[in-house]
Parts: structure tokens; sequence; C-alpha cells
């Protein structure tokens, strides 16, 4: 256990939190989440055009956080941009039809994320298993006043955790031994509280590390999370470059939790998918909704209000997504948000994650 714990620490030296904010430097520009060819093109002066020809893209639908674009000469910076296709109308988490069965629909939920071998990973690292009932209790209290539903604390527990070098298997991923797991899932039964397990695929995949956890969402209180921040692609590496999950991976994962519900006479199941850049789910509006699975984009990513409250518009209230979910840094945010702002959000988070 102990070597499994000093692995973990290393990978968090190693990878350190992921930044909202990416560099400008020279005659480059670094995308940054949220980003799209025409609005880099207004920010310097140039076209789509340009963008696509000095840098050999194929797509111009297509650029991801952390992509390096190199910017046009001035002979080309005033060249026109050419018309934007009409967008299409927006599919908006206000017009999708919630199921009968679904939680969410009762219930609002309030958790502490993290691992509780690394304190870096999250503030239910940082807590004793009895600080962490009585510190989510607490702030589920500050959020029951604003609420039309009652706030329920959960837990959420990173099971399957990317590694900053490849292991024996070549993966760049740590599986949580059962027990911890087994430990953190009984800790959530005694005291009512639902458990998330969330997993961070590295260079396994969504279909694998869910099989692997499979038998524990067998239990009524146990959900599922992933974050495409580490699903990584090809010889991509956690920390370096920015993951992606499919919209045919969260379609599997949705199966698999249907499955296990209907396998196992259950109430729904509950999948959080971590986004804050586009590139982070691709095919988003491929996503299928299922009866069984209440599906969840979270706002991941730190930084100040602003960016964050823009994040969340983009990535949640603009998209085709069925419930709602922000996630919030004690040690990262800039002026972290307190329960009144959360709550004024536009749709009001179903799902509030504090890490």
């Amino acid at each position: 256990m102990r070597k499994i714990a000093g692995l973990l620490m290393a990978l968090l030296v190693a990878l350190g939190p992921v930044p909202l904010a990416w560099a400008e430097e020279g005659g480059t520009y670094v995308v940054r989440p949220g980003d799209t060819l025409s609005a880099i093109a207004m920010r310097f002066d140039t076209s789509i055009r340009a963008l696509v020809q000095a840098n050999g893209i194929d797509d111009p639908n297509l650029i991801y956080a952390g992509q390096s674009l190199a910017l046009p000469g001035e002979a080309r910076a005033t060249a026109p941009a050419p018309d934007a296709p009409p967008a299409p109308a927006p599919v908006t988490v206000s017009s999708v039809t919630h199921s009968p069965t679904a939680l969410l629909s009762r219930q609002r939920l309030l958790t502490y994320y993290g691992n509780p071998w690394a304190a870096s990973m999250g503030i239910l690292g940082e807590l004793s298993k009895d600080g962490l009932v009585r510190e989510l209790r607490r702030v589920a209290q500050l959020y029951q006043p604003l609420s039309d539903r009652p706030v329920q604390p959960a837990i959420h527990l990173i099971a399957t955790v990317a590694q900053a070098s490849a292991g024996s298997d070549g993966l760049y991923r740590l599986r949580m031994p059962d027990s911890m797991i087994e430990e953190y899932i009984e800790l959530a039964e005694r005291n009512g509280m639902p458990l998330f397990l969330d997993i961070q695929v590295g260079r396994s995949t969504v279909a694998a590390e869910v099989a692997a956890v499979r038998r524990f969402l067998a239990k009524p209180n146990v959900h599922l999370a992933i974050d495409p921040e580490f699903d990584m692609w090809g010889d991509e590496r956690p920390g370096i470059q920015l993951g992606h999950t499919t919209a045919e991976g969260i379609n599997l994962a949705v199966q698999v939790l249907a499955d296990v519900v209907a396998a196992n006479n259950l109430p729904n199941k509950i999948l959080i998918l971590h986004q804050f850049a586009a590139s982070m789910i691709t095919g988003k509006r491929a996503i299928q909704n299922h009866p069984s699975v209440d599906i969840v984009i979270d706002m991941d990513g730190f930084g100040g209000q602003e960016i964050k409250t823009r994040h969340y518009e983009m990535y949640v209230r603009d998209e085709p997504v069925e419930y709602a979910a922000i996630k919030l840094f004690y040690r990262h945010d800039s002026n972290l948000m307190t329960p009144a702002q959360v709550m004024r959000l536009t749709p009001t988070p179903d799902i509030i994650i504090y890490q």
C-alpha cells in the first residue's frame, strides 16, 4: 500500500494542477479552453482562412485547448474572414425532458472530491472520515435555504488515477485497491450518502475502466464519474496533453449503468462528465440519454468567478445537457464563489462539487 501511495504522490508532483489560462508568446498563440478560430482571428485582427493556412488545419471547427497556433504575418492579417454558416438552434439544458425516475429531479447533491492518499488532489484527502462527513453536512446546510430540493451530501472518490509514468502495463493509470474503495462505500452507506467513483482513463479505455468498477456500481448508492482531461489517445501523456473522451465511450458507460440498474432492480444511476474545454468531449451532441441514467456535465477547471461563469454558460447552459454541475476549488479558485453566487447560475447546478 505504501508503494501505491508513493506512486500516487509522485504523480501529483509531476502533473500539478492543470491551469485554466494558456500563454501567448511571440508569434504563436496557445489555445485556451472555450476558444474558437473565429474568436482568435478577431482578437489578432486576422482571418479564419489565414489561421487555417498558417497552421495546416483541416477542420476549422476542431481546435483544442493547449494547441499552439502560428499567427499569420502582416500580409495575411487583414484578409477577410469567410462568412460563417448559420449556427443550428441550440438544444439546451432547459429543453431536455427529464426521466420520471431521475434522482436529480428530486434532490441536489453537494460532494467533496479527492483521494484519501493525496491531499493535493482535493478536499476529501485533507479530512479524516469523520471530518469529511461532518464538513459535507455542514456545507450542505449552507445550500439548503437556497435550494428548491433537499441538498444531499455525497462523497466523490477518485478510484482510478492518471499517472505521469507509464507503469508496468504502459497505461498511465493506477487503480485504487478494492479495499480502499470498499472502505469509502461503507462510509457512505453508514452515513446515508451517495458515493461517486471517478475514473481517469490514462491510455486505457473507458470500457476497461468502467468494467473494473462495475461490481461496485451494483450498490444502490454508488455512481460513476469520468474525467476526459486524463483520457489519452495514441502517444499522449497525462499532464502533457489535454485528454478527450468520445460520445461513443460515454454512451458505452451509460449503457453499462443502465444494465446494472436493470439487472439489480436499482434506482437511477448518475454519470458525471467533467469538462472545461470544448475538445474534452468529442461529439457531445451524440451523447444518448437513457431513462435509467442521470447524465451530468460538470464545468470543471479553476480560476476567477468571471471565467468560471463564462465556461459554465458555454459548456452547460448552452449545450444539450441533461443535468448541470460545477466544481469549486478551495485552493485554486480566485475569489471562491459563495453558495448564493453558485445558486444564481443559470441553470442552477444540480450537483456542486468541491475539490
